[in-house]
């Protein structure tokens, strides 16, 4: 059962949409676990007593009236809990619309109003003067459109107090306002990224205005109201030179800003394009999905699942493995799941191992953790997987099932074969079990110098306690044949710890295999049985 933490807010939120989404994730067997509002205790207490495969948090502002201010997100992160979407960082970046807007280059003139300023009444109108009427008074930081209606545009300086004091007296708790150019006569569009660089898909929406109001905008009453009755129908921009073009500063946008899984960004064309907006925590309903749900038969009920299969595929690129339930991913359009299927490695740490004379540059390699398989040992032992098509895979020492993922997704290309991984711990085993159920792995929770193999051993992957090695290669060569690969892991020269070295160089001085030590941080060893090697 794959359990995924959902957190929402009665605020800004259509809970009708949001229940069907939830409903849609609960035919694949998906724990859905739904918190609006929690408190900052009600969080932690959950997520201590509770095993949480991700979490997702549903809406940017979360805090209603009569709780203290916290961020959900950060908590999220403090307990290890794997975040669908964007990083706190990212997401504390992003909520500032000043900052956001001129880092991507091609935002709107503006000028920042601070509360203080306008407090002693020194706003500074001639620098706002500069920019030019009309301009356009909105919060620096909220977001679903919030405090923008048709007096926000402002066309000349008589409303312009008028307004930033309106503002700053209905959100009592914003700092600063932004006061930016208002670009007229223009077209608005949002383009959403899915995915992880460089597997990203687009969908490009054009806003078209139905009335015939003086100024045009996407404000807070039309984003409060049902489809039907907004001001605006979204519409498939269908020229592919503006496509093209916004599609390429999304993606840039989306690099720039190191969003992950998802981000939507709102643009305004007129002479040129500028960014209105970027969103990392779009809502997953129709702004986010209209040119998927029109070219690729996507419901908006599958959004979430969007999301989801997005995060999944991010996991598992980066050597770490998601249970996501592959009926989920096989039910939502293809097309799109095409798109975003293999991104390169994402969220990894630098590698810790420091320098040695069998890998001098160990700061070029990545790591999930400090005890699991560099990352791009991972991706080697997917593509030897593939290469060497093994019926059995046997590996010691599953951990959290990094390396196990690598083979497991070797086998499902391959369309063949059988992972069995070996972890003495229990609940690592059981947590590793968990998060493997849907792939061709058998978890084995024993001592693996207990373990008898089920037949002939294609590839073997010692990867447990350094010490154990050479005991678990002798154990096991038995079942190997004139074929097999072993493989194995921390076999670098360390004073601190060379017992693997130790155990393979005795083993080729005695003229039992042959060897290859490949120059990565921790050292991996390829090796074959010498003729003479095999048991007689």
């Amino acid at each position: 059962m794959y359990n995924f933490l959902l957190i929402s807010s009665v605020e800004s939120t259509n809970t009708t949409e949001l229940y069907d989404q939830i409903d849609y994730l609960q035919k694949f067997e998906i724990t859905v676990t739904l918190l609006m509002d929690p408190s900052e205790i009600q969080l932690i207490e959950i997520i201590r007593n509770n095993y949480y495969d991700c979490a997702y948090v549903h809406v940017k502002r979360r805090l209603t009236l009569d709780t203290i201010p916290y961020d959900p997100v950060k908590i999220l992160e403090y307990y290890h809990i794997p975040l669908v979407g964007n990083h706190y960082i990212t997401q504390l970046m992003i909520a500032d619309k000043c900052l956001t807007s001129s880092s991507s280059g091609i935002g709107l003139p503006s000028v920042i109003v601070t509360r203080e300023m306008w407090h002693t009444q020194s706003i500074p109108v001639d620098t706002i003067m500069e920019i030019g009427f009309p301009v356009i008074i909105k919060p620096n930081s909220l977001h679903a459109s919030q405090g923008l209606s048709q007096e926000s545009i402002i066309q000349n300086e008589m409303n312009l107090v008028a307004q930033i004091s309106h503002i700053f007296q209905r959100f009592p708790n914003i700092g600063e306002i932004l006061v930016e150019k208002f670009l007229e006569p223009a077209t608005e569009y949002t383009v959403s990224v899915l995915g992880n660089d460089p597997s990203l898909a687009c969908s490009v929406t054009k806003l078209a205005y139905k009335s015939d109001e003086k100024h045009h905008i996407y404000d807070e009453k039309n984003k409060s109201t049902a489809l039907e009755h907004r001001d605006f129908t979204f519409e498939v921009e269908t020229d592919r030179m503006v496509r093209d073009r916004l599609e390429s500063h999304a993606k840039a946008l989306f690099r720039h800003f190191r969003m992950k899984d998802f981000g939507r960004f709102d643009f305004v064309f007129g002479s040129t394009y500028y960014l209105l907006e970027a969103n990392c925590c779009p809502i997953p309903g129709n702004s986010f999905s209209w040119e998927w749900q029109y070219s690729c038969g996507l419901q908006k009920r599958q959004v979430l699942a969007l999301f989801l299969s997005a995060f999944h595929f991010g996991q598992v690129s980066s050597g770490r493995a998601d249970g996501l339930p592959f009926t989920l991913i096989a039910d939502l359009p293809q097309m799109i799941i095409n798109q975003i299927s293999f991104p390169l490695p994402i969220d990894v740490k630098p590698e810790c191992t420091g320098q040695t004379s069998n890998c001098k540059n160990p700061q070029l390699f990545s790591m999930n953790s400090r005890i699991g398989s560099e990352t791009e040992v991972h991706c080697f032992l997917k593509a030897l997987t593939v290469m060497l098509k093994p019926s059995l895979i046997l590996e010691t020492g599953t951990y959290e099932g990094d390396g196990t993922i690598a083979f497991a997704e070797g086998v499902i290309q391959n369309g063949f074969g059988q992972v069995v991984s070996i972890e003495c711990n229990s609940d690592l085993a059981m947590t590793a079990r968990h998060k493997l159920s849907g792939y061709p792995v058998e978890i084995v929770a024993c001592n693996s110098l207990e373990y008898i193999p089920k037949g002939q051993i294609d590839l073997l992957f010692l990867d447990s306690k350094r010490t154990l090695r050479k005991e678990e290669f002798l154990r096991f060569r038995p079942f190997l044949h004139n074929k097999s690969v072993i493989i194995w892991h921390d076999s670098s020269y360390r004073s601190q710890n060379h017992a693997v070295f130790d155990a393979v160089n005795e083993l080729y001085k005695a003229g039992i295999i042959d060897r290859l030590l490949l120059p990565t941080p921790r050292g991996i060893t390829l090796s074959m049985l010498k003729e003479g090697g095999l048991m007689q």
